[in-house]
């Protein structure tokens, strides 16, 4: 019943309670006499009710509103009780600290005399040496440190066998309900630690401690209109009773069972509270306390105490942990700052033990910022005035309730700053801040004679509880929704619990990295697509950037950041070395004879040497120049002419032949054969190579060939053997004839040392032979890595500028500066171009030309951060998705800037781990200055001879850019623009 209607209801009584309050006003020589004092301001109270029409369904929230208005010491009449409500860590201590002793009694409220048995329990008793006896006795026989350390078995074990079934859950892919879940949890450890028993599955205890708790907290009139309470308006003496009445039955049932074993000598390991209390029954408390008075346990102690322990742990500890995961699902970032924590601390491979908690600082910083915003009292337990008393110049007369709000202490610009109501746990670094009631700008629990006594206990619950579920699990909130729209609306008792359950899904994280549930049979595979590097991006974003897949047979581990690359690539580069037998591999590469596909061992490493030394040294490199000029001029001369007569210039295909020329005259000693088109052929090489083939991860279906994979790579592999064996015959004869050319190219040095040792003695002693596989092996090797690769840098480079015009005449205006107009591009222009250097990187950035690398597999068993990764793993580095992390590459990740790297040494070796578009480690690219090389010179020519449009009035952001997956990434279309030549004609 709202107040607005309770007021209505008042209206009737309103004529005989008037007479009654005016004539105890008048008469009360107390009200006289308080007059003459300087109470607190606050807000106009109306006859009969007071201020109690104020309070609303969330009180805390609308006194913390009254206060901003009438300040930190607020006076309010509830009813007939003269109200206080302190809003202020100052006003806090004077209370609570200066003054405690006086405000150390509670109110005598309807709801302590039903639930506590007539206040003979602890929280709600009025202060005196009863309250001081049960305290201490307490103190000693139940909430010791020792007693608390007592039960960690049973916490370790309960929350042990939460995890296995969230771990269940996370398998199936369900959505948890986190409240609930946790619920139990607590019911359970706290059931067997006071009550000595598991949950009775026909006793629905909770939901009696959430009323008792409700019905503790809620604003009942009969407290405040006394002369009201026998017409129980609100109905909550009915509830009272009837929760009384449950809870008695169940607790007599309890106590017998205990006195039962107890006669029987029926002990357990575990002495639980009721056990305790029991085995003491009938006993003094305290033989003779400070007022010489001795107080015998008897069953109402018994049952008043374990309802305090019960309602003071069920209730309390699940409301600060659903509003840490709250907390935590709306700041993913604090959720994985949590996670690295542990993972320093604790590792991946255990779960969190209690003795990590003193290691774990940046916990108890999200713990206290959860306690902070989401107090579990949000007014503590109300105090009572024992005598008059002035605070702060203010009166404050005997008998009157203190309020302390500390849900709006939390909020206190002048003590939490600006950001008062963010979830900043990094508030507290360098702060001596607790929360045992020693500051009183954080006293969740309470300060001073009456702060909580359970506090050791409760907070290690709550703490181990947050601990081990961020460790184990990663959670996302379901059905897609974004942290800002996560409900975080309150229920108001005397606890503040969540309005609503939490619900949330688990993804076990420990032991092995986090992933996408299998389907039988196949795995993951039916997640990769059409674009498989995208797809798996998403699933990153999802599941992090180390992350497990099952492809068919095989575990593969997808590595998504700059941070998990370099453990992969750096760190633990060795064991990840070696590349995984494919079928590609074996057809393509005769048995992985080459160097790009072939396992890690003796024989890659001299053939990478040898390679390395022969065939892609700087010396190497110069020595072709004159080839890269030539073919370079010869272009420029066929768009110049494209340009006067206005055509449009399909520029992939004009690249595409550029790049074939140069790399066929470096590595074959040739010009393109118009009678046999080699490009199709690696392109096919580069696609199959990349492609994702059943026969690789479901070896058994193989023979059957369903994708047609392997009809295409013998029929491939069939005519790349045919052109090769020509080109290495016609090299042998010229060798036997004499004929050199001046520029010796690769087949011509592999051939002329064909039959002899690559390496006499490798660090084996075994010595390799060059033989026509391995020179075919390696021909395949750097044509697939020449031909498909900088001509897929180059288009995309060109695609970037097309579709940024900016950048474009910012490089123009370079090339204006460095080289001049009237002459074009040189080599040695090259170094002196950095604003060209960053385009490059750029447009490798975001369009790295192999975006998952070339796949590698471990050699043995290793945990990389944490995660156990098994012998024969396949291991798929996401370049592409790494370009996209906001993480490194600020909000801006997806937008072409080649201005990001002013001011970064960042460069593309692979020792900069946020940009590795040819690799890193022992398998980084050794081709990599060759091919940078081409790329930068064709880049810098044609921007620089031309200026060039889209054709057809095409708008920049018209451009499709659309991609075809394989080992390499080139465009899904092929590039056309219109040239318009720029340079001044040497006799103009």
């Amino acid at each position: 019943m709202s107040f607005s209607t309770l007021a209505l209801i008042l209206a009737l009584l309103g004529t005989v309670c008037a007479v009654i309050h005016a004539f105890r006003t008048t008469l009360s020589p107390s009200n006289r006499h308080k007059n003459d004092r300087k109470l607190p301001p606050g807000p106009r109270a109306l006859p009969i009710i007071g201020n109690l029409h104020m309070l609303g369904k969330l009180p805390h929230q609308n006194l913390h509103h009254l206060a901003k208005r009438y300040g930190p010491i607020m006076s309010l009449r509830l009813g007939y009780v003269p109200t206080i409500v302190v809003s202020s860590p100052q006003a806090a201590e004077q209370f609570l600290k200066t003054h405690d002793l006086v405000f150390a009694s509670r109110p005598k409220v309807q709801s302590s005399q039903y639930l506590s048995y007539g206040a003979k329990g602890m929280a709600f008793t009025q202060y005196g040496s009863y309250w001081r006896t049960v305290r201490k006795w307490c103190t000693l026989h139940l909430l010791s440190a020792s007693k608390v350390e007592y039960f960690a078995p049973v916490r370790k074990a309960e929350l042990r066998s939460l995890v296995e079934s969230i771990k269940k859950a996370a398998v199936a892919g369900k959505t948890v309900d986190l409240s609930r879940k946790v619920g139990k949890l607590i019911e359970e450890i706290m059931s067997k630690v006071i009550l000595g028993r598991s949950l009775d599955d026909g006793f629905d205890l909770k939901l009696l401690i959430e009323e008792a708790m409700h019905l503790s907290g809620v604003f009942n009139l009969s407290d405040y209109l006394p002369y009201l309470a026998p017409l129980d308006l609100q109905g909550f003496a009915r509830r009272l009773k009837k929760t009384s009445k449950a809870i008695d039955k169940y607790f007599e049932k309890i106590i017998d069972e205990h006195e039962q074993e107890a006669n029987l000598n029926e002990r357990k390991p575990h002495r639980d509270f009721v056990e305790v209390m029991v085995s003491l029954l009938n006993k003094p408390m305290n033989p003779y306390d400070d007022e010489g008075q001795a107080y015998i346990t008897d069953r109402k102690n018994i049952k008043a105490i374990i309802l305090d322990m019960i309602a003071a742990s069920f209730d309390t500890s699940s409301a600060i942990i659903g509003w840490t995961f709250s907390e935590l699902l709306r700041h993913p970032r604090v959720m994985v700052g949590l996670q690295q924590e542990l993972e320093t601390v604790v590792g991946r491979n255990r779960m969190v033990e209690e003795s990590d908690l003193t290691k774990l600082t940046y916990l108890d910083m999200v713990v206290k910022e959860s306690l902070r915003l989401h107090p579990v009292a949000p007014l503590l337990v109300p105090r009572e005035s024992m005598e008059d008393v002035t605070i702060d110049g203010y009166f404050i007369p005997k008998k009157s309730r203190i309020l302390v709000n500390t849900w709006s202490m939390a909020r206190d610009q002048n003590v939490w700053s600006d950001n008062a109501e963010e979830f900043v746990p990094e508030r507290f670094i360098g702060s001596n801040i607790d929360l045992r009631g020693h500051d009183f700008q954080l006293i969740p629990f309470g300060s001073g004679r009456r702060g909580c006594p359970g506090l050791q206990l409760g907070l290690l619950t709550v703490r181990l509880v947050i601990a081990q579920l961020v460790h184990c699990f990663h959670w996302e909130l379901p059905d897609g929704m974004l942290p800002n729209e996560l409900d975080m609306s309150e229920k108001f008792g005397l606890s503040l619990p969540r309005a609503n359950h939490l619900f949330a899904k688990p993804v076990y994280r420990l032991f092995v990295p986090p992933g996408p549930r299998a389907l039988p049979i196949i795995g993951n595979l039916h997640m990769l697509g059409k674009l498989p590097h995208q797809n798996l991006h998403h699933l990153a974003k999802r599941y992090g950037p180390i992350m497990s897949l099952r492809l068919g047979y095989v575990p593969t581990i997808v590595v998504s950041s700059p941070q998990a690359a370099e453990q992969f690539l750096k760190t633990h580069d060795l064991v990840f070395a070696s590349r995984p037998k494919v079928q590609s591999s074996e057809y393509l590469t005769y048995g992985a004879k080459g160097m790009a596909f072939t396992q890690y061992g003796s024989y890659w490493r001299t053939v990478r040497k040898w390679c390395t030394l022969h065939l892609l040294s700087a010396s190497k490199v110069e020595h072709f120049a004159p080839v890269r000029k030539a073919e370079l001029g010869s272009l420029v001369e066929s768009m110049k002419k494209a340009a006067a007569a206005g055509e449009t210039v399909d520029l992939s295909g004009k690249v595409g032949e550029l790049i074939e020329e140069i790399m066929s005259k470096v590595i074959l000693g040739r010009s393109m054969d118009d009678g046999f088109d080699l490009k199709p052929l690696i392109e096919e090489t580069m696609h199959l190579s990349g492609v994702f083939n059943l026969s690789d991860y479901l070896p058994y279906l193989a023979p059957l060939d369903v994708q047609g994979f392997t009809r295409r790579l013998k029929k491939t592999i069939k005519a790349l053997d045919t052109f090769f064996e020509k080109i290495i015959n016609e090299h042998e004869q010229e060798i036997n004839l004499e004929e050199r050319k001046p520029p010796r190219d690769f087949v011509d040095v592999m051939v002329s040392l064909m039959n002899k040792p690559m390496n006499p003695h490798d660090d084996e002693g075994q010595a390799y032979m060059i033989d026509r596989k391995n020179i075919k092996a390696i021909m395949v090797d750097m044509i697939a890595a020449s031909f498909d690769t900088s001509a897929t840098a180059i288009e995309w480079t060109f695609s970037e500028l097309l579709r940024h015009p900016r950048v474009m005449v910012g490089l123009q205006k370079e090339l204006e500066t460095v080289v001049g107009r009237n002459r074009m591009v040189e080599e040695s222009d090259l170094p002196k171009l950095t604003y060209l250097d960053m385009v490059v990187k750029e447009s490798l950035r975001l369009h790295p030309v192999a975006p998952f690398l070339v796949p590698r597999e471990s050699m043995e068993d290793v945990t990389v951060d944490g995660y156990f990764i098994p012998k024969k793993s396949r291991i798929l580095v996401n370049t592409w998705s790494m370009a996209r992390d906001q993480n490194v590459w600020s909000d801006n990740a997806e937008e072409f800037v080649p201005e990001r790297f002013i001011g970064t040494n960042i460069d593309l070796r692979g020792h900069d781990f946020q940009l590795i578009p040819f690799g890193s480690g022992r398998r980084g690219c050794p081709g990599l200055q060759l091919g940078l090389l081409t790329v930068r010179l064709v880049i810098a020519q044609l921007v620089h001879c031309f200026d060039w449009e889209l054709p057809d009035g095409m708008l920049p952001n018209e451009l499709d850019m659309s991609e075809k997956f394989g080992l390499s990434l080139p465009r899904a279309n092929h590039l056309f623009a219109i040239p318009v030549y720029r340079l001044l004609d040497k006799g103009a």
